[in-house]
């Protein structure tokens, strides 16, 4: 026989050799084996079990730093590895110092002598699988803090006995210390966690200065768990200190003045490499944020993805009217007093009547059943059909506080916001049929006018782009001249306001009824006289903008239809009078108030963001942003990896083609295609509240609506449902303006890391979102 065989077996049974029952549990395991193998095997358990008093130094012996280390009150000298593995497997020996204990401590992979014994070897090949995270365990960013230090700190590594909550004591390394916190390196195997309160020491530190103040216990609260992909044995910790330790930032000072410390700028690469995901995120998220003074809105935050929820809120004229969405009554239904947040689901459709536009939309609150039945099967049949969330947060006093300190020369612009929302299209094709499956309503389709908008007054909010960058095709130029507008029978005299060779800005004597998308011609009767080309006298424009007063219009041009082209003609005008015309300057958010924008959004996240790069022609889903505390279905997902990662293996596993790599290849840079869209059903199982078994159903794989009901049903009776949609799409270019900016101040201080920085942003090739919407699914299938 060999030992090895068993190995199993004795790994089994090593953790009951001192109980009472120990004899018993090894026949009952052992039935089947012959007499000679079972005394072996009781020989190999005695053996393993024999206590030990062998000292361990392995100094120069594994590839890694060592440092002293107590227990079974003997000093050792143990590297991260020995040290992780000692506490992770001290349990199966019965908390006991024995003979294999010591063999593994002094086996472990870093050894030079396995790793010399593993080269005689012939190689393994190793799948994806067998890496120390998987394609789908991505590292978990946290959104919207930043661990900036506006203080120096030193850079020494020296011994720090930490002490955590539950009594447990480590000695660990530091690697820099301020007066307000500190980053050391520690073993992997203990539970840290985030926000946790520790204690610790400095005994070396008292040792060398004399210093007994610094062996007293001072408390730190743990701010970040950093994770190593090469290194799974240890973890880095930030802490910031709750309690003034003045022994310490004596030494700190007195170091700091002798030039003993240098410059360390990885704070600043956290905060960018955070930022750079973040912006990331907010460059290709369909949410539309909103920020509110009072009950009026007066801000809506833009993107290249989620302009379309706003310019879905302007009618036939194209004027904003998203203000009747968000009415002052509506705001106030949502009761925002003394709670940190409120949401609910929004309907809405609109619908053409004598060449006007009427909106209509409902809350989920402020419709009966009959009603919500109604408002579905008249408006889930129409194109305009939108499902939306409405999430409102208040703004604490402390958020303007933070705010006053982050970006004080905002605080005339940002002072009388009082809430900040997120709107949230839900909307998708495939599962609008759902809405009609439901009884039929009662009531008369009249009942649904107390829904209708009204047309006036327009809002008045300002749309910010996220990232300050020019947004025009091409330059516009003040420029006033006589004009005449010819549409059918109709004639207007007016005067141009402002105009580009594709663009033109009037004002008219008389109100033009009129919507987007009609033609007009346009006659620009002063300049016609000075030139030879008639087609200034009549250049085809088509309506894009009226204002309510129906005197503003805003047109773009088209082809004339004997083939002169306007615009080309226009273009050549401009570059000859170029220095004669007033350039209109393209207004721009200030940085500072975009950064405080993005700081009280990115706080209030509703989604997980995730984050794609290709290794190896792999996909890998890298990074996922999220807040904490984290949401039920991240700390789920979390739940599914050993480490500090988000572990979305049953995501993506065996939908690798149908949800990444298709919806994430390149496309046609010049057509802003939507992003793909899936709606996924997670169905977990508990046993002992650990995850027993876990389950997931695209909506395409029902057959029908029925079988999606008893799988829903099922799944919420025997454990948790999650009902998710993940968007998915391409990424053509993921940096900002603001970061390119702050990539060049980092190059500035560290060109290499500046550069690793913008590498890692670069080689992402896709991103998307994860919305939790287990509620609208199931009152959309009305299952309670």
């Amino acid at each position: 026989m060999h030992l090895d065989d068993y190995k199993a077996l004795i790994e089994q049974l090593l953790p009951i050799y001192n109980q009472p029952d120990f004899d018993a549990v090894f026949n009952l395991l052992t039935e089947h084996e012959t007499g000679p193998v079972r005394l072996q095997i009781k020989m190999e358990i005695n053996r393993l079990m024999t206590p030990c008093n062998k000292i361990i130094d392995l100094r120069g012996r594994v590839k890694g730093q060592c440092r002293e280390y107590t227990f079974s009150d003997h000093s050792h000298w143990l590297d991260d590895v020995a040290i992780n593995i000692y506490h992770r497997r001290k349990a199966v020996f019965g908390g006991q110092y024995c003979y294999g204990l010591y063999e593994e401590l002094i086996n472990t992979h870093n050894n030079f002598r396995i790793l010399h014994q593993q080269q005689k070897m012939p190689p393994i090949y190793t799948t994806p699988e067998d890496n120390p995270y998987g394609l789908f365990q991505a590292q978990l960013i946290r959104f919207g803090y930043y661990l900036s230090r506006e203080e120096k700190r030193l850079s020494i590594a020296t011994p720090i006995a930490l002490t955590l909550a539950n009594e447990q004591q480590i000695l660990a390394t530091t690697v820099d210390l301020s007066f307000s916190g500190a980053k050391c390196k520690v073993p992997a195997a203990f539970d840290y966690q985030l926000g946790q309160t520790i204690t610790a020491s400095f005994p070396q530190l008292a040792q060398q200065y004399q210093d007994a103040r610094l062996n007293q216990s001072h408390h730190y609260r743990i701010l970040s768990i950093d994770t190593i992909q090469d290194n799974d044995n240890i973890k880095w910790l930030r802490l910031l200190a709750l309690t003034d330790n003045t022994a310490l930032q004596a030494i700190i000072k007195h170091d700091q003045h002798q030039s003993l410390s240098h410059n360390n700028h990885d704070d600043k690469i956290i905060q960018l490499r955070t930022q750079g995901y973040e912006h990331c995120y907010l460059k290709h998220t369909l949410t539309m944020p909103l920020f509110f003074a009072g009950n009026n809105l007066k801000y809506s935050l833009l993107t290249d993805h989620n302009q379309h929820q706003w310019q879905y809120w302007h009618d036939e004229r194209n004027q904003p009217v998203i203000n009747h969405l968000l009415s002052a009554t509506r705001i106030n239904n949502l009761e925002l007093s003394g709670i940190s947040h409120t949401s609910t689901l929004i309907y809405s459709f609109f619908h053409e009547h004598q060449g006007q536009r009427y909106f209509y939309s409902a809350a989920l609150p402020e419709m009966t059943r009959q009603q919500r039945l109604l408002f579905w099967q008249i408006g889930a049949k129409r194109e305009s059909w939108r499902v939306m969330r409405l999430t409102i947060y208040p703004l604490a006093q402390n958020d303007m506080q933070a705010l006053a300190q982050l970006t004080p020369e905002m605080m005339p612009y940002c002072q009388d916001l009082s809430h900040i929302g997120t709107l949230q299209d839900l909307t998708h094709a495939e599962v609008q049929s759902d809405y009609l499956c439901g009884i039929t309503s009662t009531l008369p389709p009249s009942e649904l006018n107390q829904f209708r908008h009204l047309r006036n007054p327009i809002s008045q909010a300002e749309a910010i782009h996220f990232d300050p960058k020019p947004l025009r095709s091409e330059d516009r130029f003040r420029y006033k001249t006589t004009i005449t507008l010819q549409q059918d029978l109709t004639t207007i005299g007016g005067v141009s306001i402002d105009f580009s060779s594709r663009g033109l800005n009037i004002n008219l004597d008389q109100p033009l009824r009129c919507k987007q998308g009609d033609t007009v011609f346009i006659e620009f009767t002063h300049l016609a006289r000075s030139t030879k080309n008639d087609i200034l006298k009549k250049m085809p424009y088509q309506i894009i903008r009226t204002s309510p007063s129906g005197k503003n219009i805003q047109l773009i041009t088209i082809e004339n239809e004997d083939g002169l082209l306007g615009g080309q003609f226009l273009r050549t005008l401009i570059e000859s009078n170029l220095e004669k015309l007033a350039l209109c300057k393209e207004p721009q958010p200030s940085p500072a108030m975009l950064l405080t924008m993005h700081q009280m959004l990115l706080t209030r996240l509703h989604s997980l963001p995730y984050f794609a790069e290709k290794i190896d022609h792999k996909i890998k889903v890298k990074a996922v942003g999220s807040n904490f505390p984290l949401s039920p279905l991240a700390s789920m997902l979390r739940q599914l990896s050993d480490n500090n990662r988000l572990d979305l293996d049953v995501i993506f596993r065996q939908r690798v083609k149908q949800m990444l790599a298709d919806p994430m290849r390149p496309r046609n840079k010049q057509q802003q295609q939507p992003p793909f869209i899936h709606e996924l059903y997670l169905a977990v199982e508990y046993h002992d509240k650990q995850i027993h078994k876990m389950d997931t159903k695209l909506r395409s794989d029902f057959e029908d609506l029925a079988a999606q009901r008893q799988y829903i049903q099922q799944a919420r009776q025997h454990g948790d449902l999650f009902a998710l949609r993940i968007t998915a799409l391409p990424l053509l270019n993921p940096l900002t303006a603001l970061i390119g900016e702050k990539l060049s101040k980092l190059a500035s201080l560290t060109l290499h890391r500046a550069r690793a920085l913008e590498m890692e942003f670069t080689s992402l090739m896709g991103c998307g979102e994860i919305f939790d919407i287990t509620d609208e699914v199931l009152i959309r299938l009305e299952i309670h």
